[in-house]
């Protein structure tokens, strides 16, 4: 789905809204623990809850739609949050409003895997067969082709975990040295974790910082919806609580001011593990299970559950769980 800076640049002020205000926290010079059940972000951790974007109509201030010279209603694409009600089994769609808050009426919006579900209105016609959605392709800058393999096998619930499996699937060398980096990033071993635990503050402060640079920004203090996107891209969903708690991982290189609602990094990081990739599974829906060997950092092997990006084409994949050894 295209989108312009003006769609980044107001998701940025979204989701600033959806973090509190942290206490500082000095660092002690102790290494992190480890730990495969750390610390998580409280909040969004339902495994069958996602954000994405969907097309709206303009609105007015008086709620009224807003139509073009040709009387059509304009459309924008605005942030929301997909969940699936436990009793219909239906996905839904509620908007974020500009507090980073979730809204509780909810948008239409299609479930990829009944062509019945996502408010769809009803009909008297003869039903047609479901067939899957036709993933959309990606498109990158500099006239990068995709890259990235379509997914062909139909996952039908949530995010695939670690201990799935998939069909072997092969990507090129510009694919695996964006996974490699992915999984490169500095201290990112600290925690393993599914998706639906919801990321590690932990290592969330490693992947604000990489992203950062990874940006071409330079350590300097930032306004912290700049950080707070970062990370919303890495990961592909909301760090929950990440500004009330980045402190408290005890990463020096980053911390919170609450008085005015700023990051201060003060360091980038120097790699200090390798990644070599020896197995792709392609899990569905655009979902792929990495296994690579790991050298550095007291681990061996890594499992990673990865969907292709759909905010960061350079990046080329979100990471959804992790799973070191």
């Amino acid at each position: 789905m295209k989108r312009n800076i003006a769609l980044i640049l107001a998701l940025s002020v979204l989701l600033t809204g959806v973090f509190t205000a942290c206490k500082k926290k000095e660092e002690t010079g102790k290494t992190e623990k480890e730990s495969v059940t750390a610390e998580t972000a409280g909040g969004l951790n339902d495994s069958d809850t996602e954000i994405d974007f969907v097309e709206v109509d303009v609105t007015d201030e008086n709620g009224e739609t807003v139509t073009d010279e040709n009387g059509k209603a304009k459309k924008e694409e605005v942030p929301v949050v997909i969940t699936r009600n436990k009793k219909t089994g239906k996905l839904e769609a509620h908007r974020i409003d500009n507090e980073g808050n979730t809204k509780k009426e909810t948008v239409p919006y299609k479930d990829p895997d009944d062509d019945n579900k996502g408010n769809k209105e009803k009909t008297t016609k003869k039903k047609k067969t479901t067939k899957p959605t036709k993933p959309t392709s990606m498109k990158t800058t500099g006239g990068e082709k995709p890259t990235q393999p379509e997914s062909s096998t139909k996952q039908t619930s949530g995010v695939p975990t670690t201990n799935s499996t998939g069909t072997p699937v092969s990507f090129n060398d510009t694919d695996v040295q964006r996974v490699k980096k992915i999984l490169e990033v500095p201290y990112l071993y600290k925690a393993s974790y599914e998706n639906a635990q919801g990321v590690p503050i932990s290592i969330a402060t490693h992947a604000a910082l990489w992203m950062a640079e990874k940006d071409g920004l330079q350590p300097s203090t930032f306004a912290s919806g700049t950080i707070v996107l970062g990370l919303f891209k890495y990961f592909g969903q909301t760090v929950v609580n990440f500004k009330s708690k980045c402190n408290d991982a005890g990463n020096s290189n980053i911390n919170y001011n609450a008085s005015n609602g700023t990051f201060v990094v003060s360091d980038f990081e120097v790699n200090d593990h390798s990644v070599t990739i020896n197995k792709i599974e392609d899990l569905g829906n655009n979902y792929f299970k990495v296994t690579g060997n790991v050298s550095g950092g007291g681990k061996s092997q890594v499992i990673a559950i990865l969907q292709k990006n759909k905010l960061d084409l350079s990046l080329g994949f979100s990471v959804k769980a992790l799973k070191w050894s």
